[in-house]
Order: C-alpha cells, then sequence, then structure tokens
C-alpha cells in the first residue's frame, strides 16, 4: 500500500509523456512569436491567490532577474519547493538584494495544463494558501514557456537575466542557499549586459547532497535545510 503510494506521489512529479494533444486542441509543437521564433518574451497568465494578482505578467524582461518555479500541484517535492523559495526570497530580501536600483529581481511559480494535471484557477489558489506560497503563481496555458526551458520533471527552477538566459536551474528540490546562489548569479550577469548567446539550458546546480521528497536537502549534505 506504502509503495503504491509512493508510486503515486513520484508520478505526479513527472511529465506525463502522452504526446497527446492538448485542451485546445493543440500537438505539442511551440506556437510561434511575432518574429518566427518560438521563443521569448513569453505572457503568463497570473491568478488570484495569496501575493498574486489576476492578469499576466511577461517573462522575460530588461532589467529583472526571474527567479522561475516549473511546479505542479500533487507532486510532494513542488510542495516542499515552496517553503524553500519563500527562504531563499527571505534572505535576499533581508540584505537588500531584491531591487539594487539597477536591476529588480522577481519571483514565478508556474503550472503547465497541457501535460496531465490541469486544475482549476480557485484549485491552485487553494493550494498555493495551502502550501504558503506569497509571490505570482500563474498557468503557462499552451505549455510553451515549459518547452523553452526543457521541462521534463517537477519542480524545475531557473533563475534568468533579462534576456531570459538561465544562468542557474534545478532539476528537483534544493536548499534555499542554493537558489539564493542562483538569483546573485542571473543578477551578476544582467548587470554586465546579460550572455552574448541566449540559451533555454544553463547548466543543473552541482549536486550537494540527497533531497527528500519534501524538496528540502538531506541533513547530511553540508547545505542549508530549509
Amino acid at each position: 500500500m506504502l509503495a503504491g503510494a509512493a508510486g503515486v506521489a513520484v508520478a505526479g512529479c513527472l511529465d506525463d509523456g502522452t504526446g497527446e494533444p492538448d485542451a485546445d486542441g493543440a500537438d505539442g509543437t511551440d506556437e510561434l512569436t511575432d518574429d518566427g521564433s518560438a521563443g521569448p518574451p513569453f505572457e503568463i497568465a497570473t491568478i488570484d491567490a495569496p501575493g498574486s494578482e489576476a492578469g499576466t505578467t511577461t517573462v522575460p524582461r530588461e532589467g529583472t532577474v526571474f527567479l522561475v518555479n516549473f511546479t505542479r500541484t500533487a507532486c510532494p517535492t513542488s510542495e516542499g519547493m515552496v517553503s524553500t523559495i519563500r527562504d531563499a526570497r527571505d534572505r535576499l530580501a533581508e540584505t537588500d538584494e531584491l531591487d539594487d536600483g539597477a536591476v529588480s529581481v522577481e519571483f514565478l511559480s508556474v503550472t503547465d495544463p497541457t501535460r496531465g494535471l490541469d486544475p482549476t484557477d480557485e484549485e491552485l489558489a487553494s493550494w498555493w494558501d495551502e502550501h504558503d506560497g506569497d509571490w505570482p503563481i500563474g498557468v503557462d496555458g499552451d505549455g510553451v514557456m515549459n518547452r523553452h526551458y526543457d521541462v521534463s520533471g517537477f519542480p524545475t527552477t531557473v533563475a534568468i537575466d533579462g534576456a531570459g538566459t538561465v544562468h542557474w536551474r534545478s532539476s528537483r528540490g534544493t536548499a534555499a542557499s542554493n537558489v539564493v546562489t542562483g538569483v546573485r548569479e542571473a543578477v551578476e550577469a544582467e548587470t554586465a549586459g546579460g550572455a552574448d548567446d541566449e540559451s533555454n539550458g544553463g547548466p543543473d546546480e552541482p549536486n550537494t547532497g540527497d533531497v527528500e521528497d519534501d524538496g528540502s536537502a538531506d541533513a547530511d549534505s553540508g547545505g542549508d535545510t530549509t
């Protein structure tokens, strides 16, 4: 019984891999932007939830570093990552690093309804409240941003500069200190004018230890265990 429950939890964090059309009939291919590419900027519809207002936000934006958390309900690691990101944001706020007058830092969590789970806005807001999220959360309605950043499992978290270049990436749960480091790397790049070549990849963070299903680093990893 326990093994079955664990299997369901793990499955909730993985790409469903069906390749089936989404609710709008899309076949999984990227939609093109005005210039004929499938790249940024992306318009993400945000919902009414704690720390989040109904509307849209544009990613990326010049002069702004985004910490984008690709998340999924019914995924224990995604749920644990919410508190990790909150701790990281609090640390950056304490040292006045969220806005230095030249570069601002914004946090955004994003769901992708094209791959199996499609909660209503009300259900997503309830999940967000339950797990103490308090920054904007939105929906990548056609999954284009998820595909652009090669999101194959949840949570995936990236720190991007104003051009959308990835400077830090974690494809699992991680420690708050690693998130802080990733944001600082992206801020440094944006301050210096960004990277010459855009990338949707970027290296995964160094493996600092085992990660539990709740998204926290193992106590023996030597990193923060928030």
